[in-house]
């Protein structure tokens, strides 16, 4: 029996292939960019309540929106 995940957008459950491990928080703001090789390490590497599992699809949407305020944030 395969174990299920609950990701914590949409909240349905997923077989461990299909879900992936999120920074709640970007490990480089997008807003802000990088900051310095201290605070990158700090984020990169931080504590399990600042991780969340998201499915797959969810993880492309937060991951696309990131993107797209780091490039009104470059302009």
């Amino acid at each position: 029996m395969a174990q299920h995940y609950k990701c914590a957008m949409c909240k349905e459950e997923f077989v461990a292939g299909d879900v992936q491990v999120d920074h709640i928080h970007p490990v480089v703001d997008p807003r802000v960019g990088f900051i310095s090789w201290d605070v990158y390490i700090d984020r990169m590497f931080c504590e399990l309540p600042e991780l969340q599992v998201l499915c797959k699809p969810c993880h492309k949407i937060k991951t696309d929106k990131e993107k797209t305020e780091r490039k009104k944030s470059e302009n």
